[in-house]
């Protein structure tokens, strides 16, 4: 007796199905990943902020230095001296200061994957909240007198040298504490105050979203010296953020950075600090 067997024609048949539920279902898997990448990213960024907090209650209400490390210049970027560094003692994962490493609650699932094991991929808006000059030191540089109003706004106020306290904040819901992004986020105003500045110091990173995006770009429309995969986070347009008041979500890049910096959708007209500052005008 002859066994019967599949022809030609029914392999096809088979295999085209299979490709279109492949087709199908894989961007479905996809978005779900992405989805639950997601979730643990906000569950890190309220993490952050609930210890941030917490690390407030032991020191008067103040947020934490950018870091601490002011002397010598070396120093200030080694993560022993961080913020992330202050803040993990009230959280106890993921910062190890000994090699500089950044794991666990301090990388975002989204974009650490492309980075270095010591990128920082929870920026901090230490403009507004970390004292983001040098100025904490005992004996402050020169450079702390030279900032002027109209080159730096608000921010030239001798308050901005040293952490917010919290009861200087007008609105703790959207001040914007830390979000996805490279280590030290500038507010709006750094366009001003910096108009040649290199976009990468925005410290904005949109993981989330990441359809259409043509690469970020100054304000003369000149591409950015960045490259790789940090152009392609600085490119998204969904931000993962933790407010002063600790709640988070994930937002509309261009909510976050409207001014002075253009991809799809960084763009916009008046300028505006608000989130960004501790006090802003209506």
């Amino acid at each position: 007796m002859r066994k019967s067997a599949f022809t030609l024609i029914e392999l096809l048949v088979v295999i085209a199905i299979i490709a279109i539920l492949a087709a199908i279902l894989f961007p479905v898997f996809a978005q779900a990943k992405v989805a639950a990448k997601k979730t643990q990213s906000l569950s890190n960024l309220k993490n952050i902020g609930t210890a941030t907090q917490i690390y407030m209650g032991d020191y008067d209400d103040n947020w934490p230095l950018w870091t601490k490390g002011m002397t010598p210049p070396a120093s200030l970027f080694a993560l022993e001296n961080m913020y992330p560094a202050l803040i993990n003692p009230y959280i106890k994962n993921g910062v190890d200061t000994t090699t500089g490493n950044l794991s666990g609650i301090w990388a975002s699932p989204m974009s650490k994957a492309m980075l270095s094991n010591i990128s920082n991929t929870w920026a901090y808006n230490y403009w507004a909240l970390g004292g983001f000059s040098s100025c904490a030191q005992v004996v402050p540089p020169p450079a702390c007198a030279t900032r002027t109003v109209a080159q730096y706004g608000e921010f030239a106020d001798s308050g901005y040298n040293f952490p917010a306290n919290g009861t200087s904040i007008q609105d703790v819901a959207q001040m914007i504490a830390f979000h996805d992004g490279a280590q030290l986020s500038r507010p709006p105003q750094y366009r001003i105050a910096f108009p040649g500045g290199d976009p990468r110091n925005i410290g904005v990173y949109g993981p989330y979203d990441m359809s259409g995006t043509q690469g970020l770009r100054n304000e003369a429309n000149t591409p950015s010296t960045a490259t790789g995969n940090i152009l392609r986070l600085l490119s998204g347009k969904k931000t993962a953020v933790s407010y002063a008041d600790t709640h988070v979500k994930v937002v509309t890049s261009s909510t976050l950075y409207p001014v002075g910096y253009r991809t799809n959708d960084w763009t916009g007209s008046a300028a505006t600090n608000k989130g960004w500052a501790k006090t802003w005008t209506e």
